[in-house]
């Protein structure tokens, strides 16, 4: 099997929850391991993103006011056989608890957290952007600037390339 993070997979994936064959089923960008059964998906690391959109991306959920901390799964991860860990993504109106594993930084889904995580994501959009904001100003106040004056390291690391 192959996913969109580019790794060749050839094993055959089994369901954590109900021990079926996975399917791979293509959606969105990306292949992803579909239990027929029961629903769960597992993704590979970096196909949340490319299956389920932008607010799907950790970047979004796994933020300190919607994702609680990591502990252990009790489940073994689908690609790699490493504990799972299991963490809880809320918000005030969703809530879910997903695998994650460590190891090969995969995630499984049960059926229906999908949708949750993607909404979490969506109700941290006005955050996100009021930091991307906050950056994009702190940037902009400090002009140009010379990394080549003075006397730190990366002044002495761009006189290694001077030419003389």
């Amino acid at each position: 099997m192959s996913g969109s993070s580019g790794h060749a997979h050839n094993t055959v994936l089994i369901c954590p929850r109900c021990s079926v064959k996975l399917q791979e089923v293509h959606h969105g960008e990306s292949h992803i391991d579909r239990c027929g059964q029961c629903g769960g998906i597992f993704f590979d690391q970096g196909e949340l993103f490319g299956a389920l959109g932008a607010h799907a991306d950790p970047s979004y959920w796994d933020r300190p006011e919607t994702a609680g901390p990591a502990r252990p799964g009790g489940v073994s991860c689908v690609r790699c056989n490493a504990d799972t860990l299991l963490q809880n993504v809320a918000n005030d109106e969703h809530h879910c608890e997903i695998d994650r594993c460590g190891a090969c930084g995969g995630v499984w889904l049960d059926a229906g957290e999908a949708e949750t995580l993607v909404a979490v994501g969506k109700s941290q959009e006005l955050a996100i952007q009021a930091e991307a904001s906050a950056a994009r100003a702190e940037l902009a106040s400090m002009g140009e600037v010379d990394f080549r004056a003075g006397g730190g390291l990366i002044a002495k690391f761009l006189a290694l390339f001077k030419r003389g």
